[in-house]
């Protein structure tokens, strides 16, 4: 019993607490905010407001007594870091709620708070699964191998068969309205987004190709100071990639077309440490990006809208407008929870949540949160970088991808919200609604937890 007690990580624990706190006052601040608002009078009126949407942080308090049980070892400082963005996404889908009733929305996108916190706790539990569950001895028993060896070994599998559910999109697919993108396939309960689950095959398919010819491709034919990769081995690689990304130019998704162009830099850099492969890489890309500006008009639109949005206020450029006007009202310490006018931006909830941060937690909220990211990215880099024995290789270069996925992202769209780069419709990860985005987002803290468990520190 000592020595369980002894296991436990009471300096996380503390801060899963802590964040719980914060989600907790929040939605009070929240509530509060809003006319003639009877939660805050009784404790059960309270209650009928923390409840379930309490439920997901709750779970992050018990996952950590149970991996302080199970996996001692795992980094748990992802746990906190998580919580806080996520009850931070569950708060602002609560507060814009009864702006979606008041402009007719609710029929197309039904209670956002309620399903954003289906979606999370669904994501806490795929998390725990995934940490947590034997499945190495499930396999190992099956077919003589570890989870991480059979996603390695298949990894052609894994490829084909997310390409295929990306290719159904054509036909079946739906998207926004108005527009001629199809990007989901519409479930039912939800809209399943196959560009989700591509990049996270894409990660799989590059970990495993370059921890096989990491050698290969890092040293190749010598010219000069230049170290080329031999073709016979870069030619797959770089091929399935180029199939993703026409894949994902036809469903003209250019936010995962520039999200899966950086995870592959990143991967590449991290399995050859040769960085003229990331400045040849950013240069093909800039090439490949201004062709695209001179075809596709939805490109041009699109940098057009980023260098002169108030051009083009009454329409394209209407949500990037709107989105500096919120910045610009949050000042330093915003104008508080329930207080903004952040509903006026249209897609807040999903593109443009960043904004919302903005306007009511104000610059210093706005730094919070990219500082949460940035310790997110580096529990998840030095996971990889503490592995060591058996566990540095494909594990390695996976928990770079799996970071990499989310550092990518969170630079991408809120990038395009603060207008340093082009806007992309790409979703803010545990913040934005959306049940394909958080579900794969948790999944890959469930993922990077079970890798951390075999580091050396």
């Amino acid at each position: 019993m000592l020595q369980n007690m002894r296991r436990i990580r009471f300096v996380e624990l503390q801060l899963l607490i802590t964040a719980l706190l914060f989600f907790a006052s929040g939605y009070v601040l929240t509530a509060a905010a809003r006319p003639g608002s009877a939660f805050t009078r009784t404790a059960q009126g309270l209650l009928q407001l923390l409840w379930p949407s309490s439920l997901p942080l709750l779970m992050f308090v018990a996952i950590s007594f149970i991996l302080s049980w199970r996996l001692p070892r795992a980094d748990q400082l992802l746990l906190p870091l998580v919580a806080v963005l996520a009850g931070l996404g569950l708060l602002l889908m609560a507060r814009f709620q009864p702006s979606f009733k008041a402009q007719g929305l609710l029929t197309r996108y039904g209670k956002v708070a309620d399903k954003q916190t289906v979606f999370v706790t669904m994501g806490v539990a795929l998390l725990l699964f995934m940490a947590l569950a034997p499945l190495d001895r499930l396999f190992i028993r099956m077919q003589r191998m570890s989870l991480m060896d059979w996603l390695k070994n298949h990894r052609w599998v894994w490829m084909v068969i997310v390409l295929l559910m990306v290719a159904i999109t054509f036909v079946f697919g739906e998207g926004p309205p108005g527009q001629d993108q199809k990007l989901w396939i519409d479930l039912k309960v939800f809209q399943f987004q196959p560009s989700e689950l591509l990049k996270l095959a894409l990660v799989i398919f590059m970990a495993s190709y370059l921890d096989e010819y990491r050698e290969v491709v890092a040293h190749g034919y010598q010219i000069g100071r230049i170290t080329l990769p031999p073709l016979p081995h870069l030619v797959p690689m770089v091929g399935m990639w180029g199939l993703t990304m026409v894949f994902i130019f036809v469903q003209k998704d250019l936010g995962s077309a520039l999200l899966l162009f950086g995870i592959f830099l990143a991967m590449l850099y991290a399995a050859t440490g040769k960085g003229w492969y990331v400045v040849v890489g950013m240069l093909a890309f800039a090439g490949g990006s201004y062709g695209l500006y001179r075809v596709i008009p939805r490109v041009g639109e699109r940098v057009a809208d980023w260098l002169n949005p108030w051009a083009q206020a009454a329409t394209s450029g209407y949500q990037e407008v709107q989105a500096q006007y919120a910045l610009s009202a949050g000042g330093v310490f915003g104008t508080g929870l329930g207080q903004g006018s952040p509903t006026i931006v249209p897609a807040i909830h999903t593109d443009f949540i960043f904004a919302a941060v903005g306007e009511e937690l104000g610059q210093a909220g706005a730094l919070a949160v990219l500082l949460l990211f940035i310790l997110l990215m580096y529990r998840g880099y030095h996971i990889a970088v503490s592995l060591n024995g058996r566990f540095r290789g494909f594990e390695q270069l996976f928990a770079v991808g799996l970071t990499s996925i989310i550092a990518f992202q969170a630079f991408i769209i809120i990038g395009g919200v603060l207008r340093v780069i082009p806007l992309t419709g790409v979703t803010l990860p545990f913040l934005s609604y959306g049940g394909s985005s958080i579900l794969i987002n948790f999944l890959i803290i469930g993922l990077l937890l079970r890798i951390s468990a075999g580091r050396s520190a």
